[in-house]
């Protein structure tokens, strides 16, 4: 037995309660019962004290501090319990891994399983299977299933939008370039008419030499 829990046991005779600095309290209840809690773990200086009391410097102090909590550590994770003498028996509690102290046991205790937590991705999934119901999850399915390439059709939308577009333009571009050229024929049949009329009266003004001297 370390000098630690010798420590612990003598002074939990007549006091309510020691903290381990780094590691948890150990706490008399006013039925007598012991408990402890890893969340009241801060040095009050109690413990220091009692080991400097022993003889112990402040280096050796600090070193038995240490190892008797990577001890109990040690046999927490190993074998799921720590006999701590008179003071009692920490034993984990493998569904919530939170340590509470017991009776002290005679004895081999059982091995225990330790406490395995679920993976990351494991949990997120069972959250979002949880979010969504299962109904809801199913009659999507089944919709999708009867629609293979639903997004085939908004495709097929989304570009016979333009090719209507370019055909309108087409048609109209068509218009304009036969009206245009109706336009060019009708300019120039008009201009050769005009040309064929002055050229007639030119002809009618002209005076024939021969008619001239008959005369």
């Amino acid at each position: 037995m370390s000098i630690v829990v010798e420590v612990i046991s003598e002074y939990l005779r007549s006091n309510r309660r020691l903290v381990v600095p780094a590691f948890g309290a150990f706490v008399v209840k006013e039925s007598g019962e012991r408990i402890f809690s890893d969340l009241l773990n801060s040095d009050d200086g109690v413990l220091v004290s009692l080991l400097r009391d022993r003889g112990l410097n402040e280096l050796e102090v600090s070193i038995s501090i240490d190892r008797f909590t990577f001890h109990v550590r040690h046999e927490l994770e190993q074998y799921g319990y720590c006999r701590l003498g008179e003071v009692g028996t920490l034993r984990v509690e493998p569904a919530t891994k939170i340590i509470r102290l017991y009776p002290p046991v005679q004895g081999e205790l059982p091995k225990q399983t330790p406490y395995v937590p679920k993976p990351i991705v494991e949990e997120k999934q069972e959250s979002v299977a949880k979010q969504e119901p299962t109904e809801k999850r199913s009659v999507e399915e089944k919709e999708l299933a009867k629609v293979p390439n639903a997004t085939a059709p908004k495709t097929v939308k989304l570009s016979a939008r333009p090719r209507k577009k370019f055909d309108l333009v087409m048609v109209i571009a068509a218009i304009i370039l036969t009206v245009a050229l109706l336009a060019i024929g009708y300019g120039w049949y008009v201009s050769n008419l005009s040309t064929a009329d002055d050229d007639a009266e030119m002809d009618a003004l002209r005076v024939v030499p021969s008619q001239t001297l008959n005369e």
